[in-house]
């Protein structure tokens, strides 16, 4: 009998910390990585983006090949690719992925 007494506070104590963490940020949820893929002639810049959580996100990609921003929207549990350059010669960039949590 005295395990169910230690155990109700703690599990309180465990459900009123997951209700104060809050929603995902974008921070826990997504994953982006740089791809280039070789053409004929150059190469084309993709980025891809995964959200890993329950909530989908809206986001912004630059590179720093081309500063131009591309709006993206990933669904919950799913990954999205977008195409930044056709063509370019180099065979490097590093993406810049911003994003926002659905209903935040």
């Amino acid at each position: 009998m005295r395990r169910a007494v230690f155990a109700l506070p703690l599990a309180a104590l465990a459900v009123a910390s997951i209700a104060l963490a809050g929603p995902p940020t974008a921070k826990e949820c997504i994953q982006s990585w740089a791809e280039p893929r070789m053409q004929a002639y150059g190469y084309n810049h993709i980025v891809h983006v995964r959200d890993v959580c329950d909530v989908g996100a809206d986001c912004v990609i630059t590179t720093d090949v081309n500063a131009e921003p591309t709006k993206l929207a990933v669904g919950p549990k799913s990954e999205a690719e977008v195409n930044t350059w056709l063509g370019s010669p180099a065979r490097v960039f590093t993406p810049t992925v911003v994003c926002t949590m659905r209903g935040r």
